[in-house]
């Protein structure tokens, strides 16, 4: 199918065609004249092409200069292509203009780093939180952060962990950085002032360290107190010897909370071992459930299933405090005829140890505040 301006100029050169071979008829130079006649009609080709180019050359923000047959038809495409392209290139710029303000509307700084880790693009957050000036443009980022750990961080370029350090212009200001890959290998680097958060939490640390402290010495005179009443049955009341009861239990419950939140505190407090060491499993499990019978007296049963193969690498000590921690609890927060079970075992290259019982378990609303 020819398009209307294809077809309006087939028809121009049809008729002037024949306009050409009468006047050939005519004065008797039928070639001469055909090929005077298209060169004409070549040059008048020629000079809108030439128009609609500089036209296109100018920017083609105005208007297609005037034509007819194909060549207007291919100007009037050209004009809409333009002006499409225009409103596609503005509703980009919008776009771009919306992200820009909401990136500097955020409180966490964005870093851009190109392939070679330099900086390509950062908000105002993170000109701040890095002192960032518009020179360091194309840096290498470890030229300005240097900490050891951030160095590390990026050339790992693994990114699954965030890394906490000290700001570089500010040593009482702690940040995070987290990254992700994008694009051709470039880095979207995301810096978070966290000080307040690690402020709040050593105020936990150290109000769980104070208040296990503090209950200590009064729960410790309470059960004296509690236990020399409850060695004179004769000169006690009978009407007594039943809250004397509910207080003995409701003082070792707050005495277990308390040596719980010690071990909490010491946990929290103790760093971890720079240096680990192959660990048997079997005789420091079996070692915790011998302890925990003890504990338990003849109240519980045990199960420990572990093969005399495996071996942990780690700190002994620590695994020690951890697997104990476990099991002693089960003992204390259980009733008396409760399973505990102790099993270890590994899995596609992984050590898995398990501490399950079948006495009452932990609240599903409690469950969050476990870690």
């Amino acid at each position: 199918m020819f398009t209307p301006g294809l077809r309006s100029e087939l028809q121009r050169i049809a008729l002037l065609a024949v306009l050409l071979v009468a006047a050939g008829y005519f004065n008797g130079y039928s070639l001469l004249t055909l090929i005077a006649g298209g060169s004409l009609y070549m040059l008048w080709t020629l000079h809108r092409i030439h128009r609609l180019n500089r036209w296109l050359a100018a920017g083609g923000r105005d208007f297609p200069p005037p034509a007819s047959g194909v060549w207007g038809e291919v100007s009037d495409h050209l004009y809409r292509l333009r002006q499409r392209n225009n409103r596609h290139r503005q509703d980009h710029l919008n776009l771009l203009t919306r992200i820009r303000r909401i990136t500097d509307a955020l409180d966490e700084g964005i870093v851009i780093l190109d392939a070679d880790r330099a900086l390509e693009w950062w908000n105002p957050a993170a000109a701040k939180l890095l002192s960032l000036q518009r020179s360091d443009e194309g840096a290498p980022i470890i030229n300005l952060v240097r900490a050891p750990a951030f160095v590390a961080f990026i050339r790992a370029g693994l990114f699954t962990e965030p890394v906490e350090l000290e700001a570089p212009s500010d040593p009482n200001q702690v940040l995070q950085f987290s990254a992700n890959h994008f694009g051709n290998n470039e880095v979207a680097l995301v810096v978070q002032d966290i000080s307040r958060l690690r402020h709040l939490e050593q105020m936990r640390k150290e109000f769980v360290a104070n208040i296990s402290h503090e209950l200590r010495t009064p729960l410790t005179v309470l059960t004296g107190y509690l236990e020399t009443l409850g060695d004179s049955d004769a000169e006690v009341p009978a009407s007594w010897r039943q809250a004397l009861g509910q207080m003995n239990e409701q003082t070792r419950r707050l005495t277990l909370l308390t040596e719980d939140l010690v071990t909490l505190s010491q946990l929290e407090s103790t760093a971890l071992p720079a240096r680990t060491e192959p660990v048997p499993l079997q005789p420091l499990l079996g070692g915790i459930v011998a302890n925990a019978r003890a504990l338990g007296g003849s109240a519980h049963h045990f199960e420990l299933n572990c093969p005399d193969t495996l071996i942990a690498q780690g700190a002994a000590r620590e695994l020690h405090s951890a697997f104990a921690n476990l099991v002693y609890n089960a003992v204390k927060h259980n009733p008396q005829g409760c399973t505990i079970q102790v099993r270890a075992g590994s899995d596609n290259g992984r050590l898995w140890v398990e501490v399950s019982d079948n006495g009452i378990g932990i609240d599903a609303r409690h469950l969050p505040r476990l870690t």
